[in-house]
C-alpha cells in the first residue's frame, strides 16, 4: 500500500462527507455507514489495475460511459488513456466526470467529481508510468500519445454486502 497516513486520513474525511452527503434513498440502498467501506478497505481492494466504467460529457450534454482500467494512488483515480481519446477531449472541456466499479450486488463504489489531464510533463507522470506499468505491465506510451486522467473526487459512495471480507 502506497498511502500515506495523511492521505487516508483526508480519504475517510471524504468518505464521511459522502455519507453525510448522500440522499435518504441511497443511504438506506447502500446501508450506510454499516455497510460503507473505510479508506484503509478502499485503498486495499484498489490494488492493481481496476476496471471501471467512465462517464463524461459531450458538447451536447450528452453522457458517455466506457468500460477502462483505472489505478487508484493518493485520494485519485488515474485513467491512463490517449490524449486523442474522445473522453480526454470531453475532459478538457468538461471536466465533471463519475466513475464506477462493481462486483454483482456485494460491492459497488461511485465516484462523482472532477478530471483533469495528465500530460508527460506533469510532475507525477513518472510516477504512475511506474506504478501502471508494475500492475499492468504496460505503459501509456506504447499506445501513442499516452496521458492519465486525474479524477478528483468529490464524493465517494461504497457499499459492501460484507465489508469483513474487505481487509483494512
Amino acid at each position: 500500500m502506497r498511502e500515506t497516513s495523511e492521505g487516508l486520513e483526508q480519504l475517510q474525511q471524504v468518505l464521511d462527507r459522502s455519507i453525510e452527503r448522500a440522499g435518504d434513498f441511497l443511504r438506506n440502498s447502500f446501508q450506510m455507514p454499516h455497510h460503507s467501506l473505510s479508506a484503509a478497505q478502499l485503498v486495499r481492494y484498489f490494488q492493481g489495475l481496476q476496471v471501471i466504467a467512465l462517464s463524461t460529457v459531450t458538447a451536447k450534454g450528452e453522457p458517455r460511459v466506457a468500460p477502462i482500467g483505472a489505478l487508484f494512488f493518493r485520494g485519485h483515480f488515474y485513467i491512463p488513456t490517449l490524449a486523442t481519446a474522445a473522453r480526454t477531449r470531453h475532459v478538457l472541456k468538461r471536466p465533471a466526470v463519475s466513475l464506477t466499479h462493481f462486483d454483482g450486488t456485494d460491492l459497488a463504489i461511485i465516484v462523482h467529481g472532477r478530471a483533469a489531464v495528465l500530460t508527460p510533463e506533469h510532475p507525477k507522470f513518472a510516477t504512475l508510468e511506474a506504478l501502471h506499468r508494475e500492475r499492468s505491465g504496460q505503459s501509456v506510451r506504447d499506445w501513442g500519445e499516452g496521458v492519465y486522467l486525474r479524477v478528483d473526487p468529490e464524493v465517494i459512495y461504497t457499499f459492501a454486502r460484507h465489508p469483513a471480507q474487505y481487509p483494512e
